[in-house]
């Protein structure tokens, strides 16, 4: 995991997910809200869309279907449930899928797709 200096936080363009994630269980009281500042790669947000269409619509859509809103909210969901080094192996998971090409077309249009979300809900500047 690589730390960057605050001059160069600076100029990466920050995006809300919407909605909240709430961390408290039904029997507690809510205390405080935490705002948290995580500077991600692209690779990071392709596994975060990856991991959101298996868990939370299965295998039967895809990723080209996800909302911006949807593709903001699991990368958020991800980076609050996931420790740096899980987020981090994620990632380059993520990275080593896209460049190999022994994968079967299904899965290789499955990895195009995590990435083309990742690149509509955070476009480069």
């Amino acid at each position: 995991m690589t730390t960057l200096p605050l001059e160069r936080l600076i100029d990466v363009p920050a995006v809300s997910a919407p909605g909240q994630h709430c961390l408290v269980d039904p029997y507690d009281e809510p205390y405080a809200v935490i705002g948290l500042r995580v500077v991600v790669s692209r690779d990071h947000v392709a596994a975060a869309v990856d991991m959101g269409v298996h868990k939370y619509y299965g295998d039967g859509r895809s990723a080209d279907s996800l909302t911006v809103d949807e593709i903001r909210y699991h990368t958020a969901a991800l980076v609050l449930s996931e420790d740096a080094l899980g987020l981090q192996r994620a990632g380059e998971a993520m990275a080593q899928l896209a460049v190999e090409d022994f994968h079967e077309e299904v899965t290789r249009e499955h990895i195009r797709a995590c990435y083309r979300a990742a690149d509509r809900a955070y476009p480069k500047l």
